[in-house]
Protein backbone atom coordinates (compact mmCIF):
# COMPACT_ATOMS: atom_id res chain seq x y z
CA UNK A 1 0.00 0.00 0.00
CA UNK A 2 1.05 3.56 -1.01
CA UNK A 3 2.01 5.73 1.91
CA UNK A 4 1.53 9.27 1.59
CA UNK A 5 2.82 12.17 3.30
CA UNK A 6 1.40 14.82 5.26
CA UNK A 7 2.88 17.36 2.47
CA UNK A 8 0.92 15.60 -0.19
CA UNK A 9 -2.30 15.85 1.60
CA UNK A 10 -1.35 19.91 2.59
CA UNK A 11 -0.87 20.01 -1.25
CA UNK A 12 -3.97 19.03 -2.13
CA UNK A 13 -5.89 21.20 0.50
CA UNK A 14 -3.74 24.22 -0.85
CA UNK A 15 -4.89 23.09 -4.84
CA UNK A 16 -8.58 22.95 -3.66
CA UNK A 17 -8.57 26.55 -2.48
CA UNK A 18 -7.14 27.56 -6.08
CA UNK A 19 -9.25 28.25 -8.56
CA UNK A 20 -6.74 28.87 -10.97
CA UNK A 21 -4.75 25.18 -10.12
CA UNK A 22 -4.56 23.00 -13.41
CA UNK A 23 -5.37 19.24 -12.00
CA UNK A 24 -2.63 18.20 -14.45
CA UNK A 25 -0.21 19.95 -12.93
CA UNK A 26 -1.22 18.94 -9.49
CA UNK A 27 -1.31 15.36 -10.54
CA UNK A 28 2.72 15.08 -12.21
CA UNK A 29 3.45 17.16 -8.45
CA UNK A 30 1.82 14.03 -6.66
CA UNK A 31 3.64 11.50 -7.98
CA UNK A 32 6.99 12.98 -9.37
CA UNK A 33 7.70 15.80 -7.29
CA UNK A 34 8.61 19.25 -8.10
CA UNK A 35 12.28 20.88 -8.67
CA UNK A 36 13.03 22.88 -5.59
CA UNK A 37 14.07 26.52 -5.73
CA UNK A 38 17.53 27.91 -4.56
CA UNK A 39 15.05 29.49 -1.42
CA UNK A 40 13.75 25.73 -0.68
CA UNK A 41 17.55 24.25 -1.10
CA UNK A 42 18.64 26.84 1.42
CA UNK A 43 15.90 25.87 3.80
CA UNK A 44 16.22 22.49 3.47
CA UNK A 45 20.25 23.21 4.82
CA UNK A 46 19.60 24.94 7.56
CA UNK A 47 17.27 22.58 8.48
CA UNK A 48 19.99 20.08 8.45
CA UNK A 49 22.36 22.24 10.25
CA UNK A 50 19.49 22.06 13.32
CA UNK A 51 19.11 18.75 13.14
CA UNK A 52 23.05 17.91 13.28
CA UNK A 53 23.66 20.57 15.52
CA UNK A 54 24.89 19.70 19.72
CA UNK A 55 22.93 21.75 22.19
CA UNK A 56 24.22 23.99 24.51
CA UNK A 57 26.64 25.01 21.89
CA UNK A 58 27.14 28.91 20.68
CA UNK A 59 27.80 29.48 17.04
CA UNK A 60 27.82 32.90 14.82
CA UNK A 61 27.87 31.04 11.54
CA UNK A 62 26.88 27.59 10.38
CA UNK A 63 27.81 25.38 7.25
CA UNK A 64 25.77 22.93 5.62
CA UNK A 65 25.09 21.14 2.14
CA UNK A 66 26.90 23.61 0.45
CA UNK A 67 24.98 26.86 2.13
CA UNK A 68 26.48 29.26 5.05
CA UNK A 69 24.49 30.76 7.60
CA UNK A 70 25.58 33.98 9.46
CA UNK A 71 23.54 34.76 12.68
CA UNK A 72 22.92 38.27 13.01
CA UNK A 73 22.25 39.02 16.73
CA UNK A 74 21.65 36.17 19.64
CA UNK A 75 19.23 33.52 18.87
CA UNK A 76 18.46 30.97 21.24
CA UNK A 77 17.44 27.75 19.76
CA UNK A 78 15.84 24.82 21.97
CA UNK A 79 17.19 21.55 20.44
CA UNK A 80 14.80 18.36 22.35
CA UNK A 81 16.93 15.25 22.14
CA UNK A 82 13.90 13.52 20.24
CA UNK A 83 14.77 14.56 16.80
CA UNK A 84 13.81 13.47 13.08
CA UNK A 85 10.79 10.82 14.25
CA UNK A 86 8.34 9.87 11.39
CA UNK A 87 4.98 8.26 12.45
CA UNK A 88 2.03 7.15 10.30
CA UNK A 89 -1.85 6.73 10.93
CA UNK A 90 -4.14 4.50 9.11
CA UNK A 91 -7.24 6.55 8.20
CA UNK A 92 -10.18 4.80 7.03
CA UNK A 93 -11.75 6.24 3.96
CA UNK A 94 -15.21 4.53 2.15
CA UNK A 95 -14.00 1.08 4.04
CA UNK A 96 -10.54 1.52 2.36
CA UNK A 97 -7.70 2.67 4.40
CA UNK A 98 -5.04 5.50 3.53
CA UNK A 99 -1.87 5.37 5.43
CA UNK A 100 -0.73 9.43 5.84
CA UNK A 101 3.04 9.19 7.46
CA UNK A 102 4.57 12.47 8.63
CA UNK A 103 8.28 13.36 10.09
CA UNK A 104 8.82 15.79 12.93
CA UNK A 105 11.61 17.96 13.06
CA UNK A 106 11.52 17.43 17.08
CA UNK A 107 9.24 16.34 19.57
CA UNK A 108 9.11 17.33 23.50
CA UNK A 109 6.65 15.35 25.80
CA UNK A 110 3.24 15.99 23.95
CA UNK A 111 4.30 19.19 22.18
CA UNK A 112 5.54 18.86 18.25
CA UNK A 113 9.22 21.23 17.07
CA UNK A 114 9.38 22.60 13.47
CA UNK A 115 11.53 24.32 11.84
CA UNK A 116 10.90 26.71 8.99
CA UNK A 117 12.80 29.69 7.27
CA UNK A 118 11.34 32.05 5.24
CA UNK A 119 12.50 35.41 3.90
CA UNK A 120 9.17 37.17 5.47
CA UNK A 121 7.54 35.89 8.63
CA UNK A 122 3.62 35.72 7.77
CA UNK A 123 2.25 33.92 10.70
CA UNK A 124 -1.13 33.23 8.60
CA UNK A 125 0.00 30.93 6.46
CA UNK A 126 1.38 28.88 8.65
CA UNK A 127 -2.06 28.87 11.26
CA UNK A 128 -3.83 28.10 8.44
CA UNK A 129 -2.36 25.00 6.88
CA UNK A 130 -3.37 21.55 7.75
CA UNK A 131 0.42 20.54 8.14
CA UNK A 132 0.13 21.11 12.09
CA UNK A 133 -3.55 19.34 12.56
CA UNK A 134 -1.64 16.39 10.81
CA UNK A 135 1.07 16.24 12.98
CA UNK A 136 -0.83 16.75 15.82
CA UNK A 137 -3.30 14.06 14.77
CA UNK A 138 -0.88 11.43 13.94
CA UNK A 139 1.44 11.31 16.98
CA UNK A 140 -1.17 11.98 19.38
CA UNK A 141 0.70 15.62 20.57
CA UNK A 142 -1.31 18.52 21.98
CA UNK A 143 0.91 21.22 21.00
CA UNK A 144 2.82 22.49 17.71
CA UNK A 145 5.17 25.13 17.76
CA UNK A 146 6.94 26.38 14.79
CA UNK A 147 10.62 27.97 14.81
CA UNK A 148 10.61 30.66 12.27
CA UNK A 149 14.17 32.03 10.74
CA UNK A 150 13.62 34.93 8.56
CA UNK A 151 16.59 34.07 6.10
CA UNK A 152 18.35 36.95 3.51
CA UNK A 153 20.31 36.13 0.54
CA UNK A 154 23.67 37.82 0.53
CA UNK A 155 25.51 38.90 -2.47
CA UNK A 156 27.45 35.69 -2.69
CA UNK A 157 25.21 32.63 -3.48
CA UNK A 158 24.69 30.25 -0.59
CA UNK A 159 25.40 32.66 1.75
CA UNK A 160 22.49 33.97 3.85
CA UNK A 161 22.13 36.02 6.96
CA UNK A 162 19.90 34.60 10.03
CA UNK A 163 18.02 38.18 11.10
CA UNK A 164 15.36 37.07 13.05
CA UNK A 165 13.70 34.25 14.44
CA UNK A 166 10.05 34.07 15.39
CA UNK A 167 7.45 31.50 17.84
CA UNK A 168 4.70 30.28 17.05
CA UNK A 169 2.54 28.09 18.86
CA UNK A 170 -1.00 25.83 17.76
CA UNK A 171 -2.90 23.53 20.38
CA UNK A 172 -5.36 20.39 20.00
CA UNK A 173 -8.79 21.40 19.78
CA UNK A 174 -12.22 18.78 20.10
CA UNK A 175 -12.80 18.76 16.21
CA UNK A 176 -9.08 18.21 15.31
CA UNK A 177 -9.52 14.78 14.50
CA UNK A 178 -12.62 14.72 12.45
CA UNK A 179 -11.35 17.68 10.83
CA UNK A 180 -8.19 16.05 9.57
CA UNK A 181 -10.53 13.11 9.02
CA UNK A 182 -12.64 15.13 6.72
CA UNK A 183 -9.30 16.72 4.58
CA UNK A 184 -7.88 13.12 3.84
CA UNK A 185 -11.56 11.34 2.62
CA UNK A 186 -11.03 14.13 0.16
CA UNK A 187 -7.52 13.68 -0.17
CA UNK A 188 -8.30 10.02 -0.60
CA UNK A 189 -10.98 9.88 -3.10
CA UNK A 190 -9.12 12.26 -4.99
CA UNK A 191 -6.34 9.53 -5.52
CA UNK A 192 -8.49 6.81 -5.78
CA UNK A 193 -10.31 8.84 -8.94
CA UNK A 194 -7.61 10.55 -10.65
CA UNK A 195 -3.82 9.46 -9.56
CA UNK A 196 -4.10 5.56 -9.89
CA UNK A 197 -5.23 6.20 -13.54
CA UNK A 198 -2.21 9.16 -14.28
CA UNK A 199 0.11 6.46 -12.28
Amino acid sequence: MKRWRVSNVEAFRRFEQDDEAEASEFIDELLHGFEPSPAMLAGTAFHKALELAVPDVTVKEVHSEGHVFTFRGDFEVRLPVIRELRASKTYMVDGQPIVISGQVDALQGLRIEDHKTTSRFDPDRFLSGYQWRLYLDIFGATAFRWNVFELAELDLPGFYEVRDQHTLEQYRYPALQDDCQALVARFARFVREHVAVAA
